[in-house]
């Protein structure tokens, strides 16, 4: 499927737009920025009429998680407590 240069043009004043006006505020929205970012790259090669290049977009790292600490002997056993009375 091929696209006019007035389509690119306007996709990427769209993607230049959504850039200017983030916030970001958490590690979610700087991948969506990071996203962005390489659409307007890819974008603008095609544009210029070179081939862009596509990048695989890599699953976000998740950080092992720390290893479970084992119940001290001396804690009590969780146990359902009786209910009370009144």
């Amino acid at each position: 499927m091929s696209l006019t240069k007035r389509s690119i043009e306007l996709l990427l004043d769209l993607v230049e737009i959504k850039i200017s006006y983030m916030d970001i505020s958490d590690r979610e929205d700087a991948r969506d920025l990071q996203l962005l970012e390489r659409c307007r790259a890819e974008l603008k090669a095609i544009d210029r009429g070179e081939t862009a290049t596509v990048i695989a977009i890599a699953a976000p790292v998740r950080r092992p998680a720390r290893p479970r600490t084992t119940t001290p002997t001396h804690a009590p056993a969780l146990t359902a407590r009786p209910p009370l009375a009144r």
